[in-house]
């Protein structure tokens, strides 16, 4: 092997390794991302569990303050997750693929966090809403679009424990969309959608958090 064959040899090893510790640090960030947002969303958990548990103490103050429905807990959550991906991404700045897929999942937890907007109507002038009790479940549509997520990160990186929560998590949604299997364990629902968006997050952050330790460690 002549030298310059030698040195091209050198100067591709160099960029492997240059292009991997790139990546190893974007993904150190972006599972920092998704645990934090994980342990946030437990939060809005606890929250929005404790609101159910006192429905009537603040069906009544939302009634009075209707603004503040949709600033607490969903505003407020959103806004620590904003603070969150800013704050590491100035420390640790995604490049590429990893900047790429935050875009995916950003816009994911956008579409998660915006409020249902339910509106009655009726043709007899008769109906009393005081006497109307109306509730509206986004499980499906919050299973389906993580399982989005999961499926184009896994599609992206050939992670296969991804794209396998992600294809259980579209069995769910479709399962709970269309049929009532799933209607006499209301209780059991709700609190898979409490816990929905947090174990997406933690799985999705411990994983990618593991995978970068498994290549820091091959690099050695």
């Amino acid at each position: 092997m002549d030298d310059i064959t030698l040195n091209e040899a050198v100067e591709n090893i160099s960029l492997i390794k240059g292009v991997i510790d790139r990546t190893s640090k974007s993904f150190s960030g972006f599972s920092k991302i998704f645990i934090l947002w994980g342990f946030l969303f437990i939060l809005n958990s606890l929250i929005t569990a404790f609101a159910q548990m006192h429905k009537e103490q603040f069906m009544g103050f939302f009634s009075q303050y209707p603004i503040t429905g949709y600033l607490f807990p969903v505003g407020f959550i959103a806004l620590l997750a904003a603070l969150i991906y800013w704050k590491i991404s100035r420390k640790i700045p995604l490049v590429g693929l990893e900047k790429h897929l935050m875009t995916v999942w950003m816009l994911i937890l956008v579409m998660n966090v915006i409020p249902n907007k339910i509106m009655v109507s009726s043709v007899s002038p008769a109906i009393d809403l005081k006497t109307v009790a109306i509730e509206s479940n986004n499980f499906s549509t919050m299973l389906f679009s993580l399982a989005v997520g999961l499926i184009v990160t896994a599609l992206f990186t050939d992670f296969k424990p991804l794209m396998k929560l992600g294809i259980i998590y579209i069995v769910i949604s479709i399962i709970h969309a269309y049929s009532n299997f799933m209607t006499p364990f209301s209780q059991v629902v709700n609190g898979l959608c409490l816990l929905a968006l947090p174990f997406t997050f933690l799985f999705t952050g411990f994983y990618l958090k593991s995978q970068q330790a498994g290549g820091d460690q091959l690099g050695h």
